[in-house]
């Protein structure tokens, strides 16, 4: 729009121009006078006339133009200074939220750390307990084992000397002196026993 205006308004001033022009070429020759003014007032006349139809027509166009450009040029810098702000609002909620990981990472660290101490004392004080638990068992089993064997002993031994002593009476004593004592043997545990 603003385009064809100023074409309109320029060849409005072309013709007004050239007319003074066009019509000292018909006369004849240059003239140095208009319509009894000098041709040079002419001209600045017609300069200003051109000037001032083109700045009513184009200025009001360029005005709006530029206040429109005005607007939303300071449109974007408020959305620019908006963003902006919340930019930085976003960046210092991030870096809060950031830092809070950062603790909560360190206390989750240490607490697994703690946790794994207490449960390696706890393996350490269970570990201590088994093998002190294996060690009474098998103090138990090897007592027990002995004394079993001790028995088992002292039983072979009573039955070796019983074989030894049996064959010892059967050689050097009598089957009567041998029922005799018998006999005795009987009498004397009878005695002791009730």
């Amino acid at each position: 729009m603003i385009a064809a205006v100023a074409a309109a308004v320029a060849a409005a001033v072309g013709a007004v121009t050239t007319l003074p022009l066009l019509a000292a070429a018909a006369e004849g020759g240059a003239a140095t006078t208009f319509l009894g003014l000098p041709r040079w007032l002419w001209l600045w006349f017609n300069l200003a006339l051109f000037l001032g139809i083109l700045g009513y027509f184009l200025v009001p166009g360029i005005k709006q133009f530029l206040e429109t450009r005005t607007r939303e040029i300071r449109d974007s810098l408020e959305r620019s200074r908006t963003q902006q702000e919340e930019a930085r609002r976003m960046k210092a909620d991030l870096t809060g939220q950031i830092e809070s990981l950062r603790r909560e990472m360190d206390e989750l660290v240490r607490r697994t750390e703690a946790d794994a101490e207490r449960e390696r004392e706890e393996i350490l004080a269970q570990a201590d307990r088994e093998r002190e638990r294996l060690l009474a068992q098998t103090q138990q089993e090897v007592a027990l084992r002995v004394t079993q064997a001790k028995k088992e002993l002292q039983r072979h031994a009573a039955e070796l000397a019983a074989k030894i002593a049996r064959e010892r009476i059967e050689r050097e004593v009598d089957p009567a002196e041998r029922e005799r004592l018998f006999d005795e043997s009987l009498a004397r545990l009878e005695r002791e026993g009730g």
